[in-house]
């Protein structure tokens, strides 16, 4: 590798000591200043500033970048200004090493080597301070750790997974699970829900954790598509048998999308042997689905009644305050900040799709790097007015607020406040009710929303409504106009 002398790069002192700063923050200064003519000054000052060089050997720069979303974002739009930056500063031979921030309060980074070639690919090496359990036989362990492949993706882990109500069982199993595979009440374990809630994520990170504390080296996470291609491809080639006996040694097996099983009769009867062998021998099962399983057709009834002998745990769209904490996380993994009102916009706006919140952050990180702009409300929802205009569910307490103190000729202020007019308390009442039954907010969200009450006076005026609609046909008619002026000034 080229050594960094003066000769090479006249203006660098020779010592860490010397007038200008350390030798990395000159070699990197050097690089920024090549970088930035090339790119966007909002660009270069978002996604460069918050770099710091660690430390300068031969040819070899360490730099540290708050997160991973980070490096990848770098790594995909910015890498070959990188490349040709070190390549002018440094020499042919430069190498760029990241020291990634994975989890800020412990300060503890991991260090991703990027090879000075013509790949978008990076290898991902421990740095030496890294934590580590380690167990008596930990080289062997580590060597037959890195011979398997166990297909998870590292950046699906507990940490960046956000809890809430909407999955606080499939939470707490999965965590369980985690700590003491195949040797718990929930084997098989089965997380079902929706498309984009989080599944996949939870899963993982039960086969990460797993791998993490060196609990098991033989975890597997595999498709329901890929086992059924790897099981007729098996068949095909006469290596069934090999097939049968590699799924059968497996200690944590992490199936997807089990629905997509349905009507493949050889393939289920595949999946009974290996999920008989491996339960009995207390070997851990996880699967998920995209509903239950008793309502999954075409699913043979002996599966379906082994896949019940553990806990099945839903997962719900997330509710307002989960939906906003998972803005949050994804910000603080990507070391960006925005607005107060931008997250409750998103959050507002985004309610049926985890995967949908995280692509909002993405495309407005990607607008603004574009665009050149800062990320205020209007840019917000100038950039995200095709992902907004086609979720399901648009319906927002605002818009219910707005209907109600229209209807009754009162002000916001008037509907949150303390009043008791009669005109004011049936409109705060009728406002719950409908935000109740027309939105996915919690009982929690409704009540701050409607002026910091409880959950308790929420459930109270859900119930005087409900009761009045019942009986009264006039109160039925108000809720009715209500309703069609909502559904109005949704469209």
């Amino acid at each position: 590798m080229l050594e960094v002398t003066s000769k090479a790069f006249p203006d660098f002192p020779q010592t860490n000591t010397q007038k200008g700063g350390s030798i990395e923050q000159q070699v990197w200064d050097a690089c920024l200043n090549a970088i930035r003519e090339k790119i966007n000054p909002l660009a270069f000052k978002t996604w460069f500033f918050p770099i710091r060089p660690l430390s300068f050997a031969g040819s070899e720069l360490t730099i540290e970048v708050p997160s991973q979303f980070f490096y990848e974002w770098i790594e995909e739009n910015y890498s070959s200004f990188l490349k040709q930056a070190l390549k002018d500063v440094i020499g042919p031979e430069a190498r760029l090493m990241y020291s990634i921030v994975m989890d800020k309060s412990q300060g503890q980074p991991v260090t991703i080597e990027l090879p000075h070639q013509n790949t978008m690919n990076a290898d991902f090496i421990a740095s030496s301070n890294a934590a580590v359990v380690r167990t008596k036989n930990s080289e062997e362990f580590d060597r037959n750790l890195a011979r398997f492949e166990t297909h998870l993706n590292t950046k699906y882990t507990f940490d960046t997974l956000i809890r809430g109500d909407c999955n606080s069982l499939a939470f707490a199993a999965s965590k369980s699970v985690a700590q003491s595979p195949g040797q718990n009440a929930f084997n098989p374990l089965v997380i079902y829900g929706g498309v984009g809630l989080g599944k996949t994520h939870m899963m993982q990170a039960i086969g990460n954790s797993v791998r993490e504390n060196r609990l098991s080296e033989r975890v597997l996470y595999v498709s329901s598509e890929k086992f059924a291609i790897d099981f007729v491809n098996a068949i095909q080639n006469g290596k069934i048998q090999e097939f049968s006996s590699f799924y059968r040694s497996i200690d944590v097996l992490i199936i997807d999308d089990i629905q997509f099983f349905s009507g493949k009769e050889k393939t289920q009867e595949e999946i009974f042997h290996i999920f008989n062998t491996l339960h009995q021998s207390n070997k851990q099962i996880i699967l998920s689905a995209d509903r239950p399983i008793k309502d999954i057709k075409g699913i043979e009834d002996r599966l379906i009644s082994r896949f019940n002998w553990g806990l099945s745990a839903d997962i719900q769209p997330p509710d307002y305050e989960t939906r906003k904490a998972i803005i949050l996380s994804k910000l603080h993994q990507s070391g960006v900040n925005l607005d107060e009102a931008v997250i409750e916009f998103i959050a507002t706006n985004i309610t049926e799709n985890v995967r949908e919140l995280e692509g909002c952050i993405v495309k407005l990180l990607a607008a603004q790097s574009l665009d050149n702009r800062e990320i205020d409300l209007q840019f917000t929802k100038t950039t995200l007015k095709d992902i907004i205009r086609h979720t399901t569910k648009r319906l927002t307490l605002d818009t219910i607020e707005k209907a109600i103190c229209a209807y009754f000729s009162i002000t916001a202020n008037d509907l949150k406040g303390k009043s008791k007019k009669k005109e004011i308390a049936v409109g705060r009442q009728m406002a719950m009710y409908l935000a109740k039954h027309l939105t996915e907010s919690s009982l929690k969200t409704i009540g701050l929303h409607f002026g910091g009450r409880d959950h308790s006076t929420v459930i109270h005026a859900v119930n005087t409504i409900a009761k009045r609609v019942e009986t009264v046909t006039e109160e039925r008619k108000k809720i009715e106009e209500i309703k069609k002026r909502i559904e109005i000034s949704s469209m």
